[in-house]
């Protein structure tokens, strides 16, 4: 049993391992500097001191100036066991320690830590016979990073026969491949799977994780394991929020429109999943629309990729390749304001300049020092072809930040919004999905006279967006949604008046249910009877009774 007290009792047991370190502290100043970092140029490789084996990696801590402009992700962590060519460790680097999609967020889980400011903590132990060779290579082809690191190790003469060997592998698919279940993970051999991480970036709007989790065992047809839903493998329930806990969790959650993006992590430290020659490890990509009652449970074409972590009887090269960073990145197109900074107009006598932010200044910004209402700032983009997009505005909220009115090309995308907080941090928003021709555009802000204020912005992103899924007939997923509206507004009418309506449209006008309701799935109108001390309602695919005084189900 993994458990604290399983831990500190091996405290007392001697062991004859000797306890090493590798870092990288400054050498040969390792007691008179402090630029213990290495630093990567684009394409550069950090080969760490090979580790001679037989030992037992601790724990792993780093840190990267990558954090702060939210590109860790950028950097690809990769380890070899025993000399094999093909590394048995090959992920992103923000992702290995369960934050994507390359910012810091909070993870107090018990095998992984990540600080809200980017430091990198794990204790997978990760044993290996006779050697373990360690590497980093910065993939982004347009910035240099340091990279702070340090890895405990142990060695250990004593290693057991039967020791198995960490692995870790990475998958994608942007968007996800219709008419079949996400794969996270196609194993061969015999081993244990430890964990989950799966990312997502909506590319629509609505809840995507309805999927059922599958776990095919030793050539299964049927899976020995079957889920109920995305969020019920990860331990959450009725959607996700950011939160995080030992064994599963969410660092980051933004939301439910296109564009929005998540990562939750799962580790099967308590219940691992034992296998003898092989596991497939599946989840379905399906889910809802923005209003359930339109689509529940339809399969969408939502960005996502995954991690999956096992220990195995061989260091077998993972499944599958780890792509370029560019090509694991879902297709945003990014445009940095500031490249629009010489061809930007003003309403009003202040001019925006150019400041940095985040850490060390990583981020460079375009401020507009604003102090009149009625001002407008406008800035103009270019969009490649004509297409549906999510549009995001990335930049720096603050204490004395303005509020303003966002358009895009003279239309209201955000109306009042606040960029106020206690303390300078970073932010981003949905713009919303809009259909925007090839060719010149603008984004605009216009200052409001409740709260005036400076701005401070970086980066308007498009994500081009894949043919929505819908479900043009509805069927029994829907309407257990119409039932369900319906159903609720017995309930709050029969609560306010003492009595039941005797029609649906009763509950219309008592300002208690929506017209929509009034209509079955399909659109079809239908009939409404009073029995007794029940409402019976008719549609031409089924009919409901409810009874009670609380009839929501």
């Amino acid at each position: 049993m993994p458990s604290d007290q399983h831990v500190l009792d091996n405290l007392y047991r001697p062991s004859p391992g000797r306890n090493r370190r590798v870092s990288s502290n400054e050498q040969p100043n390792w007691n008179d500097g402090n630029m213990d970092m290495t630093w990567l140029q684009p394409g550069d490789v950090l080969e760490m001191p090979l580790l001679q084996g037989p030992g037992i990696i601790r724990h792993i801590w780093m840190t990267s100036h990558a954090g702060g402009v939210g590109e860790l992700d950028s950097l690809t962590f990769r380890v070899y066991w025993d000399g094999a060519e093909r590394p048995a460790i090959e992920a992103p680097l923000g992702m290995f320690f369960a934050v994507a999609p390359g910012m810091p967020a909070p993870v107090e889980s018990y095998p992984v830590q990540v600080s809200p400011t980017g430091s990198l903590t794990c204790y997978w132990p990760m044993p290996f016979r006779q050697s373990a060779r360690i590497t980093v290579t910065n993939d982004n082809p347009n910035r240099g990073a340091g990279i702070y690191w340090q890895v405990d190790w142990e060695e250990a003469p004593d290693l057991a026969e039967d020791a198995l060997y960490f692995h870790v592998a990475y998958r994608q698919e942007y968007p996800a491949t219709s008419g079949r279940d996400y794969l996270i993970a196609d194993l061969k051999g015999a081993g244990r799977y430890v964990g989950t991480v799966l990312g997502v970036t909506n590319a629509q709007a609505g809840w995507f994780g309805e999927g059922d989790d599958f776990f095919y065992i030793d050539g299964e047809t049927v899976p020995s394991l079957q889920g109920t839903g995305s969020e019920d493998y990860f331990n959450d329930a009725w959607g996700f929020r950011a939160r995080s806990g030992l064994w599963f969790g969410q660092p980051r959650w933004d939301g439910y429109e296109a564009g929005d993006t998540g990562i939750c992590y799962r580790w099967h430290l308590l219940d691992p999943v034992n296998f003898s020659t092989s596991l497939r490890v599946e989840i379905e990509h399906k889910g809802n629309l923005p209003f359930s009652e339109d689509g529940f449970f339809i399969e969408r074409p939502d960005y996502l990729n995954s991690l999956a972590y096992w220990y195995q009887d061989s260091p077998t090269s993972a499944f599958g390749s780890l792509p370029p960073w560019p090509d694991r990145l879902p297709p945003w197109t990014v445009h940095h304001l500031l490249q629009s900074f010489q061809a930007i107009r003003v309403i009003g006598d202040i001019r925006p300049k150019i400041t940095c932010e985040g850490l060390f200044g990583g981020r460079p910004l375009l401020e507009w020092p604003n102090t009149v209402a009625g001002s407008a700032l406008a800035i103009p983009f270019v969009v490649s072809e004509t297409d549906r997009y999510a549009l995001q505005l990335h930049g720096f909220s603050g204490p004395d930040h303005g509020t303003f009115d966002i358009e895009i090309d003279g239309t209201v995308v955000a109306q009042h919004h606040a960029f106020a907080s206690l303390a300078p941090s970073p932010i981003q928003m949905s713009l919303g999905t809009h259909i925007l021709e090839g060719g010149m555009h603008t984004l605009a802000f216009r200052a409001v006279e409740e709260a005036v204020g400076p701005l401070q912005v970086d980066t308007l992103r498009l994500l081009k967006l894949p043919v929505e899924a819908t479900r043009p007939v509805k069927g029994a997923h829907e309407a257990h949604f119409i039932r369900l509206g319906i159903g609720r507004a017995l309930y709050a009418y029969r609560l306010a008046y003492g009595e039941l309506p005797d029609s649906l449209e009763r509950l219309v006008e008592a300002g208690v249910m929506d017209s929509r309701y009034l209509s079955d799935e399909n659109g079809n109108r239908m009939q409404c009877a009073v029995e007794a001390d029940c409402i019976i309602v008719t549609a031409p695919e089924w009919s409901h009774r409810w009874t009670g005084l609380d009839p929501r189900r």
